[in-house]
């Protein structure tokens, strides 16, 4: 009987790991969605570190990244065929460092220096 338990609590922790990593590797990139990826660099062409990628659609938030050492930035779950303004700040709140017009799927590698 013990046997029996420990074979019934095996499978179904099995089946619990294996339906989890569906899910995050489905979570990654929605086949029916797009993003947008680049890299964000100073004037002087170095990575601009841990400035925030900001996408709008209008005025509504779409999506935004903070970026990394390398100055790169990914975006996910956006829509095709649509116009965003894409604008970089050192934080989420402050002022525009620049801002852009990007269309999707054209722009989906975009990558921005600061004025």
């Amino acid at each position: 009987m013990k046997s029996a338990k420990f074979l019934f609590f095996a499978v179904a922790m099995t089946l619990l790991i294996a339906d989890q990593r569906t899910l995050c590797a489905q979570s990654k990139v929605p086949s029916s969605s797009l993003y947008m990826t680049g890299r964000v660099t100073t004037k002087s062409s170095d990575p601009a570190r841990s400035v925030w990628v900001i996408l709008y659609d209008g005025v509504r938030e779409s999506g935004r990244s903070l970026t990394g050492d390398d100055g790169r930035y990914y975006i996910g779950n956006l829509l095709s065929n649509k116009t965003y303004n894409i604008v970089v700040r050192r934080q989420v709140t402050s002022s525009n460092l620049t801002s852009h017009p990007v269309s999707l799927p054209a722009n989906k590698n975009f990558n921005i220096k600061l004025p």
